[in-house]
């Protein structure tokens, strides 16, 4: 009689780690052209906190290849639990280094400080978009980036949003170190109906060294009429302007378009600002929504108290 083989049977949890097992080789095994393609398709906040760790094929991916950060945006991520500002400024720091020199664009979100436009200013020679976005130190933008921006001189875009004040000498510097700038948009984070004096250095400063802007976008700024006129007659190449929430300008859509005829796009301070995401004080996101009427009224008051950013 012949004796009985055991047979051997797999428990769950075994079958279940051969199965993620098999699914790793998988991954593992994509060609690098497939791989880079996944990649560029994840936040990069989640292709460095998450993405990257999947295997080594991965890994070596995530940090070899300075074509994959060649345009970086470090923003809070939907998917990894990132909400210190000293971790996304970590974050940022690690992507622009991966870029080996490479990097183009840079938008932050909460995720610039004085050791990230340090580091932008050394490893950053091509930059030629950047975007510093909500939660921003007014003292980095009007010392550090009025000292660095000089290093950024192919720079073509510049976004500063969801901030305070204002900073003439900033935008002197950068309008002088920065000769092919085409496109600026300064978005404070409320408006305040009574301007200070430098306010108008600020519109002096675009208007003296800006002149080839072909777009300028002055979110919830109290500057006047006879500031816009000062960057109108200087801006000759503008094609558009958007001047929402900027409730001490009483100038009309003809009026402006007489001094710069070149004007396609125009976005005057009552206009809606339903394009734009809203950023409460508690950083919560929701879509913004303003009638004629509630912009009316904030026109009346001294300040506008919620924020608001446009994306690109």
């Amino acid at each position: 009689m012949a004796a009985l083989t055991p047979t051997f049977t797999p428990s769950k949890k075994e079958e279940e780690e051969e199965e993620e097992e098999e699914a790793t080789r998988e991954w593992a095994e994509l060609p690098r052209d497939a791989l880079l393609s996944v990649l560029h398709k994840l936040d990069q906040v989640d292709v460095l906190m998450g993405a990257g760790q999947v295997c080594r094929p991965w890994r070596a991916a995530a940090r070899d290849e300075p074509e994959l950060w060649r345009s970086v945006e470090v923003r809070p991520s939907q998917n990894v639990e990132v909400t210190s500002r000293a971790l996304l400024c970590g974050l940022a720091r690690a992507a622009v280094r991966r870029a080996a020199g490479q990097c183009e664009a840079f938008s932050g979100e909460g995720a610039v400080d004085d050791s990230v436009l340090s580091l932008l200013a050394d490893a950053a020679p091509a930059l030629k978009r950047l975007r510093i976005i909500y939660g921003v130190d007014d003292l980095v933008v009007d010392e550090r980036l009025r000292l660095t921006i000089t290093r950024f001189t192919l720079l073509e875009e510049l976004e500063l949003a969801v901030f305070t004040g204002a900073y003439p000498e900033t935008c002197e510097a950068i309008g002088r170190a920065c000769p092919l700038l085409k496109r600026l948009r300064l978005n404070r984070i409320h408006f305040f109906k009574w301007r200070t004096h430098d306010i108008d250095l600020e519109a002096a400063a675009i208007a003296a060294t800006m002149r080839g802007l072909r777009s300028l976008q002055l979110f919830a700024s109290p500057l006047t009429d006879r500031d816009l006129t000062a960057i109108l007659d200087a801006c000759a190449h503008l094609e558009s302007l958007d001047i929402r929430q900027c409730f001490n300008v009483a100038m009309g859509a003809d009026a402006i378009r007489a001094r710069s005829p070149g004007i396609q796009t125009l976005r005057l301070p009552e206009d809606s600002t339903d394009d734009y995401i809203r950023r409460t004080t508690r950083g919560t996101t929701s879509t913004g929504t303003s009638s004629s009427t509630s912009v009316r009224t904030v026109a009346r008051s001294r300040t506008y108290s919620s924020s608001f950013y446009c994306e690109f």
